[in-house]
């Protein structure tokens, strides 16, 4: 294990340098080399994918070394040869002989040796991935802004797509580096991106639907988690909420919950007439209002779901008739058919 952990931090040395200038220095063989070593850990990352224990034990030390952005975790280095191929292309740095020398190496040809199946089909893959999203972040603004949020919702149920096949705790392991690495907005927002993708919603006919299997794992991810859920809930916006609400029952009743408590954390001031924080993190009245007619606004049965839960909190908070005396009252109010 520890031989196998310095080779990885070794190549995140050589990953590291790729992209700058000392690859002046670096000729034919130096390349082919730094090459190889990605391969190995391409055949490392496929010998331990399905081994449970020596994988994580591995993620682990890799996670705690750092390193560049290409090679943070054990599932990248699936990708490593690609992505130092992609770096060494892009470097105008790079010696000529070296330079010279690279095609052949990443396209060998009919007659070498295919036992590392299509190196270049991961150099596309990786290349595609990594012009797509620099353009879009080039080009700024609103429009582009939606069409990045939805290319990276591809990406990630792609890579989750890829994991599902390598070990069960592959894909959870992903969404939580990159909940730890961040930047947390953007990634709640690719992940509400992602479960708002043409799935099927019907539990019934999720099991068959394209995507199904990779969206129950973000569920899961989101639900298991009452730090990733809280920030889910108060982030995403109130309309894109209510979409999948109804396109997810189990996220709408969590979001539900949520909204309960948060309403449960207000008081009413007297002198004001109104609802307020105890706490400045608390959610304010008019964003819960706003956050329960939109789900109300959505389509059936939600309306009535929304309505249900308001009454039944009225009842047990003594079914008071009269506004300011409990929150669901004063809430039911506000809510289409609430009245």
């Amino acid at each position: 294990m520890e031989a196998l952990v310095h080779h990885v931090e070794r190549f995140s040395e050589v990953l590291a340098v790729s992209c700058g200038p000392l690859v002046r220095s670096w000729d034919a063989t130096t390349v082919r080399r730094a090459l190889q070593w990605a391969r190995y850990l391409l055949h490392v990352y496929r010998r331990f994918a399905g081994r449970g224990r020596a994988r994580e034990a591995l993620e682990r030390r890799i996670q705690s070394l750092g390193g560049p952005p290409g090679l943070r975790s054990f599932a990248a280095l699936e990708f490593g040869d690609a992505r130092l191929a992609l770096r060494l292309l892009r470097n105008r740095a790079l010696a000529p002989a070296a330079a010279h020398a690279l095609p052949s190496l990443l396209f060998p040809g009919p007659g070498a040796d295919s036992e590392d199946d299509a190196p270049q089909s991961r150099l596309a893959l990786v290349a595609r991935r990594g012009s797509a999203l620099h353009l879009l972040l080039r080009l700024g603004g609103d429009a582009p802004r939606r069409a990045l949020l939805r290319t990276h919702a591809e990406l990630l149920c792609a890579r989750l797509h890829e994991l599902g096949g390598a070990a069960p705790a592959a894909g959870r392991e992903l969404l939580e580096t990159l909940w730890a690495r961040g930047p947390r907005e953007h990634v709640l927002n690719v992940a509400g991106e992602a479960l708002l993708r043409d799935v099927d919603p019907q539990p019934a006919h999720a099991a068959d639907s394209a995507g199904a299997k990779e969206t129950q794992e973000l569920l899961r991810w989101l639900l298991d988690s009452p730090e990733v859920l809280t920030a889910f809930c108060r982030q995403l916006p109130a309309v894109r909420l209510a979409s999948l609400a109804g396109r997810h029952p189990t996220l709408c009743r969590a979001y539900l919950g949520l909204l309960t408590v948060w309403a449960t954390q207000l008081r009413y001031d007297l002198q004001k007439g109104f609802w307020v924080p105890t706490q400045p993190e608390d959610m304010p009245w008019e964003e819960l209002c706003l956050r329960l007619q939109s789900l109300c606004q959505a389509p059936p049965p939600l309306q009535e779901e929304v309505l249900e839960t308001v009454r039944t909190n009225k009842a047990l908070d003594g079914d008071f008739e009269v506004p300011g005396m409990s929150i669901w009252t004063d809430l039911l109010l506000t809510l289409p058919g609430g009245a």
